[in-house]
């Protein structure tokens, strides 16, 4: 009712650099001025239509925070940057997951939580069980799968990285968000609030860790590192502090069919700046925008 516990990882801009996918040169004229209109920016043209055959479900329930969202993202409907279909599993109330439905055209959620499950849906998108979405989707495949601040909540990780690599699309990628150091809190389902099954970090800092991410615990799974970067992760606070702010890890990983020999890097840390030789690192210097 409060709408408490609103989180923020990343911002539309860095979205598209850690996805690599640029900016269009381009955009709709005729839906960026629909967009003024909805959300009251001065305009010239008295009168302005949506191109396109109306508005589908998504868009009939969009607020003023979604319909900013496509305003930052170049208000093109056409311009898919994020792909045909987004799956973000453990979507909260989707203010993160607004960033990247802007430039999806199908977007599919899951969440435990029963009052976050019902604001998605006002939202327009698709919302999964949250242990069956597998079944529910059946044979589709996503583009863009996001898993953000998940993982250690989740009580068989390794588990739900397999069901993922199964569901993404070869030319996918997969998102996950970490806070690091790794610290594994399951909140449904256990008596201890430790999870079942253990993802296999190990490292007992944040640089050990990527490492062990990058070169053990991915491969392993399928999945190659591509992009990575250390953003401020924001959420609400509660009546004892305004707002939380932690450090977390943001990893882009393309999905690979098979665990290659150069894929498990041996020796220790000395292979550390080797792996990362391939990975634009850089990308923590990005600055948030409003």
């Amino acid at each position: 009712m409060l709408s408490r516990g609103r989180m923020f990882v990343w911002s539309e801009a860095q979205a598209r650099r850690l996805l690599g996918r640029a900016r269009a040169d381009t955009e709709v004229d005729g839906e960026r001025k629909w967009l003024e209109d909805q959300l009251g920016c001065p305009s010239s043209d008295q009168e302005h239509t949506l191109p396109g055959e109306g508005l589908g479900a998504r868009q009939q329930n969009e607020g003023p925070e979604d319909l900013q969202c496509r305003l930052h993202a170049g208000g093109n409907d056409g311009d898919w940057w994020v792909g045909e279909r987004l799956l973000d599993l453990g979507a909260g109330d989707g203010y993160v997951t607004r960033i990247l439905a802007a430039g999806a055209r199908q977007i599919d959620v899951t969440e435990a939580s029963v009052i976050m499950r019902h604001r998605l849906r006002e939202r327009g998108y698709r919302v999964l069980d949250a242990w069956s979405w597998m079944k529910d989707v059946e044979d589709a495949e996503y583009d863009v799968v996001t898993c953000l601040n998940l993982l250690d909540r989740c009580d068989t990780p390794r588990t739900l990285l397999t069901d993922i690599h199964a569901k993404l699309a070869s030319h996918g990628a997969l998102v996950i968000a970490l806070v690091l150091p790794f610290s594994p809190y399951v909140e449904i389902g256990t008596i201890d609030n430790l999870p079942s099954e253990e993802l296999g970090v190990t490292g007992s800092n944040i640089e050990s860790q990527v490492n062990s991410l990058a070169k053990d615990v991915f491969p392993s799974l399928g999945y190659k590192l591509e992009r990575w970067s250390r953003l401020p992760y924001l959420c609400e606070g509660d009546l004892d502090q305004a707002f939380y702010w932690l450090s977390d890890v943001v990893l882009v990983l393309s999905k690979v069919d098979s665990v290659s020999a150069d894929m498990t890097l041996d020796g220790g840390e000395e292979h550390y700046s080797d792996a990362l030789d391939q990975v634009t690192s850089g990308l923590g210097q990005v600055n948030i925008e409003n």
